[in-house]
């Protein structure tokens, strides 16, 4: 059985767009030897986008819940994502695009939640993540660009008795994007993943 409520409210005027929203939501859910556990969770979600100039401007979210159950505190979770980013898109000459941003995760997935073992997700996850996007165009019909992001990850496989270790990567992809015969565009990209801690790469190509 459950029951959910939220709120949205937004505003924008000029170079100010803000929204912030709250939902909740109370689960009640049978249990085999007939009892009722309950899960109160609590979402917050906010974002905004502040134009400097014609050509710059600065975007950002804050995201975060919060999941008790009844059945104590190992059952419970917590999420928060927090993102700042500065976009270059200039207005005269644009031929050059660029977007950097910084990511704050953390995340305690409620045991509702499963691996794709198919066994409860008991780790706890924090990452900071900063990425670069750069697009240049060479000519009208041909662009190249790129993406380099790096994270720095901790994991804890132990929800109460929490023990971090390190899970960084490195992602790079280059793009290329093509148009052609007036009403067709085409793409090709190539995507590197690089996992240091764990000794494994990832590698992957696609073309559209």
């Amino acid at each position: 059985d459950r029951e959910a409520a939220g709120v949205r409210m937004g505003y924008g005027f000029e170079a100010v767009q803000l929204s912030s929203a709250v939902e909740y939501r109370l689960d009640k859910t049978s249990q085999i030897d007939s009892t009722t556990s309950e899960r109160t969770t609590w979402l917050f979600r906010n974002s905004f986008k502040f134009q400097l100039n014609p050509d710059w401007r600065v975007v950002g979210k804050f995201n975060h819940a919060m999941s008790e159950s009844s059945l104590g505190q190992f059952y419970d979770g917590g999420y928060t994502e927090a993102v700042l980013g500065y976009g270059f898109r200039p207005i005269a000459s644009d031929r050059l695009n660029a977007l950097a941003k910084y990511t704050y995760f953390y995340n305690v997935p409620t045991t509702d939640q499963v691996t794709p073992q198919n066994t409860i997700a008991q780790f706890v996850q924090k990452s900071h993540v900063a990425a670069l996007d750069l697009t240049y165009d060479l000519t009208h019909n041909v662009s190249v660009g790129g993406k380099y992001a790096y994270r720095l990850g901790q994991l804890s496989l132990d929800r109460e008795k929490e023990q971090f270790f390190d899970n960084r990567a490195s992602l790079y992809i280059v793009r290329t994007d093509l148009k052609f015969f007036g009403d067709y565009e085409g793409l090709i990209e190539g995507r590197l993943l690089d996992m240091t801690d764990l000794n494994e790469q990832r590698s992957g190509a696609l073309v559209a």
